[in-house]
């Protein structure tokens, strides 16, 4: 008996302690996806009861598949799936990042007007359920903020890369350009004079680009087709229902950023120790004998067989020469050009299980576009790289690791051959980059707790808190060039000049007023 009332003490503690949170990710790619999975794994195994609407319907997803439970509710979008699956990017990305910019307008109104007339938003905004916490995956959902605002509830962004500059404003954190380079610029930490003026102005451009032009449209469009009374605009709706931000970033390996109590760094969420490979794919790595394996993969946004045809023959011929076995991500066998050989020791394959192919003791090399996943798999697992970075956080990532030793950074536009070559034996038979691994992944793995209980905790604080607005700063209140203190350094400057206007006034009186004679003269000639 007495066992049986303590066992029905803890359960109503356990039920006392649930919560209702719905996760909304209707935009995502399939790396993003796997940031936020482990969150809501989490989640459930703590006994919350979560809803989660994914536009990226499951594949290829092996031990890491979420299912459907009594306190797990997956939606999906067929419609949405066939936009997060391909975001109309390719390899020549890297050349247009301000086109990518200007865009955006576009991006968000297709986004829009394809969210508002799915199904799943339409159930949801006619449920009459209560939530305790949203969540949203902060790459271009803003359009789904109306959600936040029927619900009335405490939202959080997740990130699954890194912030942009509108994503840190938005929680008032510190944007830090004098030492933190945005997407756009994609500098070191340490910049010259020009290279701060250039992130700083592009930076805040960003912001107010975010603001003025690209938020209005999913305002518009909001308005215009959801016919909701009295609905705020998404900035308005962030002010008063954001209370934290969580980035797939890590302080041992992401340069340093000026955050906020709002902002949590949860980078390597979903790493873990390498589980056991297929069949047949550990038969071809294990066989490679001394020599090891190579990985190549550009990620999942990225189609790797889109890769232009010259670069498709330079990686061949280098691969051709190799003692290594390599695996790379290839998607469509159709476009290795007819009469192309494939050398024996190169098996393509439309999916890698990536993480777990890091850890097998056979590998030797990850050759990469610097997707922030991919360059905390290869830590976590201490392989170095080489990084051909495409677009967006991946020129910086790509810096940073070659900045701490333990990659090579490669530029797409003048590869050749040789030059890939040489660096893959350089990495081989310098150890020096292993030895760089080695320090660097002590530095990702040194943390008082993981990743997942840091983020577990923080939701749960969040909730606790009714949406903890004591940790939002005062700034919020404050427009962009009074964060800067744009207006109290042009008022410094102003009352500085009227000093020197009144002090070169004083000082000619006083100079005068001992030669009063000299001074008449001097007035009137």
């Amino acid at each position: 008996m007495v066992l049986s009332a303590f066992l029905l003490l803890f359960l109503s503690t356990e039920l006392a302690a649930a919560h209702r949170i719905l996760f909304l990710s209707p935009i995502s790619t399939r790396s993003h996806t796997n940031f936020v999975k482990p969150i809501i794994k989490g989640l459930v195994e703590r006994g919350h009861f979560v809803t989660y609407w994914n536009g990226l319907i499951p594949k290829n997803q092996g031990t890491n598949a979420l299912n459907q439970t009594t306190n797990l509710r997956l939606l999906y979008s067929p419609e949405l799936d066939a936009l997060s699956s391909d975001h109309n990017v390719d390899f020549s990305a890297g050349t247009k990042n301000f086109y990518l910019l200007f865009e955006l307008p576009k991006r968000v109104e297709l986004y829009c007007k394809t969210i508002y007339r799915d199904p799943v938003f339409h159930q949801l905004m006619a449920s009459h359920e209560k939530f305790d916490l949203i969540i949203v995956e902060a790459a271009v959902n803003e359009c789904i903020l109306p959600l936040v605002y029927k619900f009335d509830a405490p939202f959080i962004y997740t990130m699954g890369a890194m912030p942009m500059p509108w994503h840190l404003d938005a929680v008032s954190s510190p944007l830090a350009f004098d030492h933190y380079s945005h997407v756009g610029s994609a500098y070191k930490d340490e910049m010259n004079f020009w290279q701060r003026t250039y992130n700083t102005l592009t930076g805040i451009l960003a912001v107010y680009y975010w603001r003025w032009i690209v938020m209005p449209v999913a305002d518009h469009l909001a308005a215009e087709t959801l016919h909701i009374e009295n609905l705020p605009t998404m900035e308005r709706i962030e002010n008063k229902y954001l209370s934290l931000l969580i980035l797939n970033t890590n302080l041992g390996l992401n340069y340093q950023m000026a955050t906020t109590p709002a902002v949590i760094q949860a980078g390597g969420i979903n790493l873990g120790p390498a589980k056991p490979l297929p069949h047949d794919l550990e038969k071809f790595v294990s066989d490679s004998g001394d020599a090891g394996c190579i990985i190549v993969s550009f990620g999942s946004l990225l189609r790797n067989s889109d890769i232009p045809d010259d670069v498709r023959h330079i990686f061949l011929s280098t691969f051709a020469r190799l003692p290594q076995r390599i695996l790379w991500k290839w998607e469509d066998e159709s476009k290795i050009r007819h009469g192309e050989s494939i050398p024996p020791n190169v098996k393509l394959m439309s999916w890698l299980p990536q993480a777990d192919l890091l850890g097998h003791p056979k590998m030797r090399l990850f050759i990469t576009h610097g997707g922030v996943n991919s360059i905390q798999e290869a830590v976590y697992h201490n392989i170095p790289l080489i990084v051909l970075p495409v677009f967006i956080d991946q020129p910086i990532n790509a810096q940073k690791a070659q900045d701490d030793g333990y990659a090579i950074r490669l530029d797409w536009d003048n590869l050749t051959e040789e030059i890939l070559f040489n660096a893959i034996e350089q990495i081989l038979t310098n150890s020096s980059y292993a030895e760089k691994m080695e320090k660097v992944s002590e530095l990702m793995r040194d943390q008082m707790e993981t990743p997942l209980d840091r983020v577990i905790y923080w939701i749960e604080y969040i909730i606790r808190h009714k949406g903890a607005p004591h940790l939002r700063t005062a700034s919020r209140k404050l427009s962009l060039h009074q964060r800067f203190l744009f207006d109290v350094m042009l008022f410094v400057f102003l009352v500085g000049i009227l000093m020197f206007s009144v002090l070169t006034r004083v000082l000619r009186y006083v100079s005068c007023k001992g030669t009063i004679q000299k001074c008449d003269l001097k007035k009137k000639n």
